[in-house]
């Protein structure tokens, strides 16, 4: 194999030919697996060197690969090793203002700065990594075996650790006495640095990874990155660059051989299950940090938890309704009713959350009883979920169907264009909606969470859970909404009446701070001024999502006194425009 192909490894396990003829041994070592960690698993003999090894025979020279745990004493049948071709030797072979030291210093430079590139790239150095919000089952099977695959491309860490434990000290000094020591163990350190380097980009791109080829694509360029003192240095043996560098990539440090030596010998069986355990780690670390992330996206961590949903005003007047234990029923379904804040229950469905309508009062979930179920009946909420039956976004409810025949296990009202996309936020064209036959609408739909306080409009302060907090009458204004975006002055909260000057007031909360509001407008309570009203009836000015409605009461005016506050919180809590 020639040293361009053979690449540092092979160099690193070359046999002394010489020993191999006398002990009568076949060479092994081109057969066997290039990697110096693959090599030192293999590898468990002692490092007894300084005396004579005793011939083999013919069988014996057949197993000279084999691992054997039970006998520490047997010949290594690798007993020497070469320094790798690369320029990270010449970091401790060559002298520091030579042109060879400062030519590997420059590869070594370059690859440590594109590495570090990709790193800020991938989100590590801002916090911004891009951690889609899930993934389809083969880019999983992708994530976890190309774990294995990287820890098999990666060799500057076990190539480091292994020159480390092989060559201690005084073998080195007295190999090379006019060498210093300690720039071999940063040639080694370095090693291993970018080798770490390597692996911490890798989790990386597996943890952002949306697709299989481009995890593939990625792996090829970081492997590029990791190769490049192999490259640089069979150039420069091949006198591309100057006759200085051919002369010091040709020296005799790299025909010199470590043998075995007693009197600096460890034992390889040690050496290999210390690198053993580096794997085992490495291994570990990368497995425990795609679990983390793969579980979080099965929970819907890295998708919105709440967002806004606002329907356009399509309306059909023939809805099916099916309430349990009442006939089915037509009734008119106007979608604007359902504009409001969505959160995700907890749930999954077809690989993707579920996302629950909230209450119009507060946006918190609906009440599962009522003080009257008679005359406040407890809302069953709308869902927007994932249909993988259609390949679609759906917005549904329990009781509604589009005909008395519509028994699928999907039975949407609106759905997205075909799509595969985890985040309901990535979901793009218009909707369909069923209104008696299907037809065309836009869905904005925003998620509630905030960054910074810009989210909020700056009518608001964004805290630590990703919600806004509006301010409270400041300067006379109030903010109300998701995002602050409605304003409510002071001088707003009492309106007239044009033809009678009747005048409707904003109706603080007995049972909590606040006032009353529903779809994140105010509610406005009839006060006085109209001769048509009497006294003892109850009007309110109420949003239900896309236009004020006027809501009366006849003889309803006892509902406002403290007596039936858990009455009327209740009716403003499971409000819903029907």
């Amino acid at each position: 194999m020639s040293r361009l192909s053979s690449r540092r490894r092979s160099s690193l396990w070359r046999m002394s030919q010489e020993e191999d003829i006398a002990a009568g041994r076949h060479d092994f070592a081109a057969d066997f697996h290039s990697s110096a960690a693959a090599a030192a698993i293999a590898a468990p003999a002692e490092i007894d060197s300084g005396g004579v090894d005793s011939p083999k025979n013919a069988t014996e020279g057949d197993a000279v690969g084999a691992v054997d745990t039970n006998d520490d004493t047997k010949d290594e049948a690798f007993d020497s090793i070469m320094l790798p071709e690369s320029t990270h030797t010449l970091l401790f072979t060559e002298p520091i203002k030579s042109n060879a030291f400062e030519f590997s210093v420059t590869i070594a430079g370059m690859s440590i700065l594109c590495l570090f590139l990709a790193l800020m790239n991938n989100g590590i150095t801002n916090g911004n990594a891009r951690i889609p919000a899930n993934v389809g089952v083969a880019v999983k099977v992708a994530q976890f075996a190309s774990i294995f695959i990287a820890l098999l491309m990666e060799e500057e860490i076990p190539t480091g650790l292994y020159l480390l434990r092989r060559i201690p000290k005084q073998y080195f000094e007295s190999k090379f006495p006019e060498l210093k020591y300690y720039k071999f163990v940063w040639s080694c350190m370095l090693r291993i640095f970018m080798g770490y380097l390597f692996l911490v980009n890798v989790l990386l791109i597996l943890m952002q990874a949306s697709n299989v080829m481009d995890i593939f694509f990625d792996f090829i360029a970081l492997q590029f990155l990791q190769q490049l003192d192999d490259i640089a240095f069979n150039l420069a043996r091949m006198g591309v660059f100057s006759k200085s560098l051919m002369e010091a990539t040709t020296n005799k440090y790299f025909r010199a051989e470590f043998k075995k030596r007693t009197e600096f010998g460890r034992s390889l069986r040690r050496i290999s299950i210390f690198l053993k355990t580096i794997y085992f780690l490495n291994l570990v670390g990368l497995l425990c940090g795609q679990v983390y992330v793969t579980v979080k996206q099965a929970r819907g961590d890295y998708q919105c938890k709440s967002i806004t949903v606002i329907y356009k005003g399509e309306v059909w007047e023939e809805s099916v309704v099916r309430k349990p234990g009442k006939e089915t029923e037509e009734m008119v379904l106007i979608y604007t009713y359902f504009n409001g804040v969505y959160e995700q229950d907890g749930t999954s469905h077809d690989g993707r959350p579920v996302y629950v309508e909230q209450n119009k009062f507060d946006s918190t979930p609906f009440d599962t009883t009522s003080p009257d179920p008679e005359n406040i009946e407890v809302k069953v909420p709308a869902k927007i979920l994932y249909c993988k039956s259609i390949r679609a976004w759906v917005f549904m409810h329990e009781y509604i169907r589009k005909s008395i025949r519509d028994d699928s296990d999907c039975p949407w009202l609106l759905r997205s264009e075909e799509t595969e996309v985890f985040d309901i936020e990535e979901v793009q064209g218009p909707w369909q909606v069923w209104a008696g036959v299907i037809s065309r609408t836009d869905v904005d739909i925003v998620c509630n969470e905030c960054k910074e306080d810009g989210d909020c409009n700056l009518n608001g302060v964004c805290k630590k859970d990703g919600k806004c907090e509006c301010f409270h009458d400041v300067a006379g204004v109030t903010f109300l909404g998701s995002h602050c975006e409605v304003r409510l002055k002071d001088e707003c909260r009492t309106i007239y009446g044009e033809y009678y000057n009747d005048s409707w007031s904003v109706l603080p909360l007995v049972w909590g701070e606040g006032f009353l509001q529903e779809y994140d407008r105010p509610v406005y309570v009839y006060q006085e001024g109209n001769p048509m009203i009497d006294d003892s009836d109850a009007l309110f000015l109420i949003y239900s999502g896309d236009r004020w409605f006027g809501v009366y009461q006849g003889g309803g005016q006892f509902l406002l006194s403290e007596g039936f506050q858990e009455y009327l919180r209740a009716a403003v809590t499971n409000y819903h425009g029907e």
